[in-house]
């Protein structure tokens, strides 16, 4: 199958490899002139990494990345620990490792591998009309590229996504979050008293301050040689014009009450900073078009907020998802037409599975991520007190509180209005909540609904 890809992030670039290690004849189209080093951090959890490891990027990753072996929870003001999550113990519970790593890092790894599998990749080549009914995506340079099937990875702003809902687009949407993002050079963090033992570079663990409406998380990146700072805070402050020592300002006055520990970090953090307000893509009415050549996925159908660190992995989700139901549709070795009617339904059944089994699994993602974010940042004394209890209870093998726990710690614990997939407080640090996360199998659910409605649908 010939298949167009437009945008070469990390969504677009696992399609890539996915799809070329199937045999498919993959073009990646981005606007960029040239790739470059974007970004900072990002944490990629294990879920993701089976099927990363699955199409042969294991030694690359495990080499160029770290796994924490804890994540430490600390009071942002009292500076006590409040309790801590077994990262390194995640490969055994979920058959992968849960990593940090340079986005960029990553996006090079991806790349390297997207043209081993036979991606041709054609930079420059901004997309700025979309004909769905045939295929075709017109480039501004003025050439009409056409394919059996074009997919959409082209972020949260998509211009795909408006065009295909026009009026129904609800674009990105603010979550009520921003973080300001630097770095700590991990040399100068070791020397001062104060940070060294944060920055213990045989356990490499990460830190996670907390407090209502702030907190400060940080983990280590580019081979330990630099520490990843995250510093959430309501979306409540334009910094879009403001000089880096404005921003600073902003974020000692946010800060201002937090242990030392955090404000030594504050002061010997590089001079860049930047502040991010935190955007989602509410659920869209439809992720494909009727004629069944295109789709969209990653942050253009599903942008969440970060605080299950799950965008990165929900993106890689959507590759081996995808790939798996066109593999389905088009087997290896097999040729491909769209002008034969049963090609044609095929591949129209094979979107129509993709997006019925990952519309409500992105939803629940979003919703648990938000949950994770409010919870973890709430105002409400009696919220912190059963979040604080229950980070006392993160390190263990245990899901807290139990389902059927009938006093008022039951109410610490919601169900997922689209799946009723439980969705505990503190985000990640709820056993419960991990377990649907990162025990999900995307190629499973989409093999299984596939053949249940195959018969019907391909008849």
């Amino acid at each position: 199958m010939k298949i167009i890809i437009v945008g070469a992030g990390i969504a677009g670039l696992s399609l890539a490899i996915a799809l070329g290690q199937s045999g498919h004849q993959v073009t990646i189209l981005d606007a960029a002139p040239q790739l470059a080093e974007l970004g900072a951090g990002v944490q990629m959890t294990p879920q993701a990494l089976r099927y990363l490891f699955r199409w042969g990027l294991k030694g690359d990753l495990l080499a160029e990345s770290i796994i924490p072996e804890n994540l430490h929870v600390w009071d942002g003001g009292s500076g006590k620990l409040l309790g801590h999550v077994r990262i390194k113990e995640m490969e055994n519970q979920y058959g992968a490792p849960y990593i940090v790593v340079h986005r960029a890092v990553l996006h090079n790894i991806l790349h390297r591998h997207a043209i081993k599998a036979g991606g041709e990749l054609l930079l420059d080549s901004e997309v700025v009309e979309y004909d769905f009914a045939n295929g075709a995506v017109q480039l501004r340079n003025g050439k009409r590229l056409t394919a059996d099937l074009v997919v959409a990875a082209d972020g949260i702003n998509s211009l795909a996504r408006s065009k295909l809902l026009g009026n129904k687009n609800p674009g990105s949407q603010p979550t009520g979050w921003a973080a300001f993002r630097m770095t700590a050079k991990v040399s100068k963090l070791k020397a001062d008293p104060t940070t060294s033992s944060l920055v213990d570079l045989q356990s490499r663990s990460s830190n996670f301050w907390i407090a209502p409406q702030v907190s400060c998380m940080t983990y280590l990146i580019k081979d330990a040689t630099l520490l990843n700072i995250v510093l959430t805070h309501r979306d409540d402050v334009d910094t879009r014009n403001l000089v880096a020592d404005e921003c600073r300002k902003i974020v000692r006055d946010l800060f201002k009450d937090f242990e030392p520990r955090v404000q030594r970090i504050l002061d010997l953090s590089t001079p860049k900073i930047a502040n991010y307000p935190v955007y989602s893509v509410p659920p869209l009415p439809s992720w494909a078009h009727e004629s069944g050549r295109f789709v969209l996925m990653g942050d253009a159908a599903h942008a969440m907020a970060f605080y299950m660190s799950m965008g990165v992995s929900i993106a890689v989700e959507d590759a081996a998802a995808l790939a798996a139901a066109l593999d389905l549709a088009c087997p290896l070795g097999s040729s491909f037409a769209f002008s034969n009617e049963a090609d044609a339904r095929r591949l129209k059944h094979a979107l129509h599975v993709f997006e019925t089994v990952r519309k409500p699994r992105a939803e629940a993602v979003q919703e648990a991520s938000l949950h994770g974010g409010d919870s973890l940042h709430t105002s409400s004394e009696e919220e912190r007190r059963l979040l604080y209890e229950a980070l006392g209870h993160s390190h263990n093998d245990e899901i807290w509180p139990l389902e059927n726990d009938t006093s008022n710690r039951g109410n610490s614990v919601q169900r997922c209005k689209s799946t009723g997939q439980r969705l505990g407080p503190g985000g990640i640090t709820d056993k419960g909540t991990r377990d649907w996360c990162y025990n999900y199998d995307a190629i499973g659910a989409i093999e299984e609904y596939y053949k249940s409605s195959s018969a019907e649908t391909l008849a």
